[in-house]
């Protein structure tokens, strides 16, 4: 954020701030001095000249360049076009987007009350660096101010809050989603990493070392990922391998595909269990079950838990 917009507490009353923007907003580029007149000259509005110019230039309306102010950026010239309803709307909503995506404003502080019947922002839910954030979207009749200081969402403006949270909240679960994603293909790559040349060390001198396979790279459909031999003397594979890696205490995800692909080969199917830190540990060996589809879903020593259900109707 602006250091200028940090250091104000507000940048001025609603007609200042729109009657700044007229000076501003303009094809050609306006003197800094020029402008700072123009704006004192004129008694019933309040306006810190310096804050706005850091608040346009925040939400990219202008450039300011030495003495210069540049108002004809993309966005500024579409705002300008705007009648004075509109254009309130529009400067609302880039500071809501501004406040929200740079964290100033989580989702967790704002709450619905019913007997209101309107949102309310929670007190202290600007922190006090956006200060002039809040005093704006106040002056702009965006948020209410309550007795015991949280801050109303006014109807006018709830489609709007719920565009932004919207918005924020698809871009947080698809950055969350693909980090998530990144992380648990890195992790699942050094497990079988691990466990392939856990097999071509257990099978060490045989010839069929060579046929252990990785499929996972190419058949993601299979059930299983590596493609391996019970022992030395098998001439046929005979040991298919699903990897399952974990940090903290044991356990795995099963997808239902591989629960029937375990059902199919039986005592021929195995889960490798890695521990993903321990995996430098010297001797390390993975805990590995043979058949779990009668092991894991039989016996007494693992729990299925669901996480979601198919839910059909009848």
């Amino acid at each position: 954020m602006h250091a200028e917009l940090r250091r104000c507490n507000s940048i001025g009353d609603s007609r200042g701030i729109t009657y700044f923007s007229g000076v501003i907003l303009s094809d050609k580029p306006v003197k800094r001095e020029s402008a700072r007149q123009i704006c004192s000259f004129v008694n019933d509005i309040r306006l810190d000249f310096n804050a706005a110019i850091a608040f346009f230039e925040y939400l990219g309306l202008i450039e300011a360049k030495a003495n210069n102010l540049i108002g004809s950026t993309d966005l500024g010239l579409q705002l300008k076009q705007y009648d004075p309803t509109e254009f309130q709307e529009a400067l609302c909503h880039l500071c809501l987007q501004k406040v929200v995506d740079e964290g100033y404003l989580p989702s967790k502080v704002i709450r619905f009350d019913a007997k209101k019947e309107r949102y309310i922002i929670q007190k202290h839910g600007f922190p006090i660096s956006a200060a002039a954030f809040r005093n704006f979207l106040i002056q702009m009749k965006a948020l209410l101010e309550q007795p015991d200081g949280g801050l109303l969402i006014t109807e006018q403006y709830e489609k709007l809050f719920a565009k932004v949270q919207k918005a924020a909240r698809r871009k947080m679960s698809l950055d969350e989603l693909k980090l998530k994603l990144e992380q648990q293909e890195e992790q699942g790559a050094k497990a079988e990493a691990f466990v392939l040349e856990y097999e071509h060390t257990r099978l060490q001198g045989s010839s069929v070392v060579q046929k252990v396979k990785q499929i996972s790279e190419i058949d993601v459909t299979a059930g299983y990922d590596i493609i391996s031999f019970a022992d030395c003397t098998s001439t046929e594979y005979d040991r298919f391998i699903e990897v399952k890696s974990f940090k903290g205490s044991p356990h795995f995800y099963w997808s239902k595909n591989e629960m029937e692909v375990a059902a199919l080969y039986g005592d021929k199917y195995y889960i490798y269990l890695v521990d993903i830190d321990e995996l430098s540990a010297p001797g390390y060996c993975p805990q590995i079950i043979c058949n779990p589809g009668k092991i894991v879903v039989e016996s007494d020593g693992w729990i299925l838990q669901p996480t979601s259900y198919l839910v059909i109707p009848v």
